[in-house]
């Protein structure tokens, strides 16, 4: 038995991932057999045609093939099976077709992608607490029948309200964006806080 992983599977496939709210991998295999599927179907038009990966954005819809919100083309090299897509909005739905888009503008798609969703870029805007109990018994098996109890949160010294918190978070983005704004202007603001001693 060996240690190393295979280079090919023998599977046309293409697979999409989520690396960040605006960042995504793709990667793929083709099989000589699918390329040579491709190249039939496009026939003449496969000289000077590009290899592509077509991403779809398909937030909040059923896609059927045709109705995307946004496409857009990235031109890669099959040969690289692997590649990062750089997006413009984070907290959407993509997939992805890999395949050639013939000099003439036709495209001939190879494989699709399954479904990824990004993450929202910032913080998310939920701030209360639900804390639960679980109960179980030694030697027994959860009763699927019998919900979870939900319990309020356990109280301790010094606890904020939601607003109170709100307006500390709210303190730190202003601190953040004045320090940002004096960082952009040249100013470190080390040297602001010693040159007013």
């Amino acid at each position: 038995m060996t240690a190393e992983l295979t280079d090919h599977y023998g599977r046309t496939e293409l697979v999409l991932m989520v690396v960040d709210p605006l960042l995504l991998f793709a990667y793929w295999e083709v099989t000589p057999e699918s390329l040579g599927q491709a190249q039939d179907a496009l026939g003449a038009e496969m000289v000077g045609a590009r290899a592509v990966l077509r991403l779809y954005d398909i937030s909040l819809i059923h896609f059927d093939g045709t109705n995307a919100h946004h496409t857009f083309d990235i031109d890669i090299g099959l040969e690289a099976r692997g590649w990062y897509v750089h997006l413009w909005t984070a907290e959407k739905s993509y997939c992805a077709d890999l395949g050639f888009v013939a000099r003439t503008g036709r495209f001939h798609a190879i494989t699709r992608s399954n479904i990824v969703h990004t993450p929202r870029a910032g913080v998310s805007a939920r701030d209360e607490e639900r804390w639960m109990r679980v109960r179980f018994m030694r030697r027994r098996k959860p009763d699927p029948s019998r919900s979870l109890e939900s319990v309020p949160a356990p109280p301790f010294r010094g606890r904020q309200s939601p607003e109170e918190l709100r307006a500390l978070l709210e303190r730190r983005l202003r601190e953040q964006a004045r320090l940002a704004a004096e960082f952009a202007k040249g100013t470190s603001p080390g040297s602001m806080s010693q040159g007013s001693r």
